[in-house]
């Protein structure tokens, strides 16, 4: 006697239970041609199908399966896990969104619309369908773990000592009220929206200030209007090199501010920042805060600071080979490690940010040793002339407090047996988007 649907179904149903999935397989299929519009049979072999890399099979089937039920969020769920693995991103979304429409409560639906839309570059609605996933399920770690890792990319973690970096604040802010008031003034990288409301308290005929992450931007904007000056700033969520005059700003501006600097200076692109807007955004004679940024160092030495770069000996064990991994430069802060001050200070670069171009650059720097011992390398920080009366400077010291940025340990191949007196030659190059030193090649 032959059996009916539903009895082939429940074999299915079983089989598929136990492990066998060529069985179950088999089996919906028979299902399917007794009955082609039986959605469940649809489902199952849609995720079979899925499951043995047929993406183009899993998305016709389990398409198939939400035409023969509209009703079930599951089958929406999963037909977005498909579309998004075949690439169709927009049609992914879509399904995740359906998903969520019919059953509000799916976290998991919630998180892959999420991955979809961080994939297709809207962070923004990204980080609030992971939210949506963890209010729906507040233990759902995967949610959690992708949320805290699209946060850290869209805006990464050191944003915030920067913000509480009451000296470099300070130093800011003191510079801008001696320049801004009754200028038209320009920030580039608006970050928290900061330096433009400082501006704007200091007086300023005008603010306009650009940043290019959009999920920071709109932060930005809320942070502005709730410090009541909205009317006073005037955001743009783009880069600078995409402002306009005349569009986006009335006039060039007379004061330029920026802080897009990285520990070793240059590699948040701030040289091509400024000569673009040297030559398209500024009037002739408009200032520019800080008005120099230089790369200071020392020789540094010291067993503890020798152990971030170089492979230790440990319970008796020779780890050295490790050392083909070890890092040519690495950001520390190292006024939180003890280590030797093995020179005096010496300038590594500094650029005069009034000009119109700053080409790379290759120098070769004697350096005098003050001190005896192993030296490991060259410590590099900042220093930043605001403007003629305010500067500052990160020089990695115990007492000087929290600060943003941070420092740069540049690592010889080999350290360096010093004694006092001797004469030690570097070579200092930059390319305009990161700096390296090292020791000269007669050196080496």
């Amino acid at each position: 006697m032959q059996k009916s649907v539903d009895q082939v179904l429940a074999e299915a149903v079983a089989r598929h239970a136990d492990g066998d999935a060529v069985a179950a397989r088999a089996l919906f299929e028979t299902v399917l041609a007794l009955d082609p519009s039986n959605a469940i049979a649809s489902h199952q072999l849609g995720l079979l199908a899925f499951a043995a890399g047929e993406v183009g099979s899993a998305v016709g089937l389990l398409r198939r399966a939400t035409e023969a039920d509209a009703r079930d969020p599951e089958y929406r769920n999963n037909l977005g896990v498909a579309l998004n693995a075949a690439g169709d991103l927009p049609g992914a979304a879509a399904a995740f969104e359906a998903a969520l429409a019919l059953d509000g409560s799916l976290a998991q639906a919630a998180n892959n619309l999420a991955s979809t839309l961080e994939a297709v570059g809207d962070d923004a609605a990204a980080i609030g369908a992971y939210r949506r996933a963890l209010a729906i399920d507040p233990g759902y770690l995967e949610a959690r773990d992708n949320l805290a890792l699209t946060l850290g990319r869209v805006a990464p973690p050191w944003h915030f000592p920067m913000m509480a970096d009451a000296a470099r604040n300070s130093a800011y802010d003191r510079a801008l009220r001696r320049l801004a008031p009754g200028r038209r003034v320009l920030d580039i990288g608006s970050g928290s929206g900061l330096l433009a409301m400082m501006a704007a308290r200091a007086g300023a005929a005008s603010v306009t200030t650009c940043e290019m992450v959009a999920p920071i931007a709109a932060a930005a904007r809320d942070i502005i209007a709730a410090n009541g000056l909205a009317d006073r700033v005037t955001l743009h969520a783009k880069r600078s090199d995409q402002l306009d005059v005349g569009r986006d700003m009335a006039e060039r501006a007379d004061v330029l501010v920026t802080e897009t600097f990285a520990s070793g200076l240059l590699s948040e692109s701030v040289l091509p920042t400024l000569e673009d807007a040297r030559r398209r955004l500024l009037a002739p004679e408009a200032v520019v805060i800080p008005r120099r940024a230089i790369a200071l160092g020392y020789l540094v030495g010291g067993a503890a600071v020798e152990a971030q770069v170089r492979a230790s000996a440990s319970t008796g064990f020779d780890l050295s080979p490790f050392d083909r991994f070890a890092p040519v430069k690495l950001g520390l802060h190292l006024d939180r490690i003890p280590h030797d001050v093995m020179s005096e200070d010496f300038e590594i670069f500094a650029f005069d940010l009034a000009g119109a171009a700053f080409p790379a650059e290759r120098r070769t720097r004697a350096v005098v040793a003050s001190a005896q011992g192993r030296c490991v390398g060259v410590a590099q920080w900042l220093r930043l002339e605001l403007d003629a009366e305010t500067e500052y400077d990160n020089r990695p010291t115990p007492s000087a407090g929290a600060n943003g940025w941070m420092h740069v340990l540049y690592r010889f191949g080999n350290p360096l047996e010093l004694t006092p007196g001797q004469t030690v030659r570097l070579l200092c190059s930059h390319n305009r988007s990161a700096m390296t030193v090292d020791l000269a090649p007669d050196q080496a």
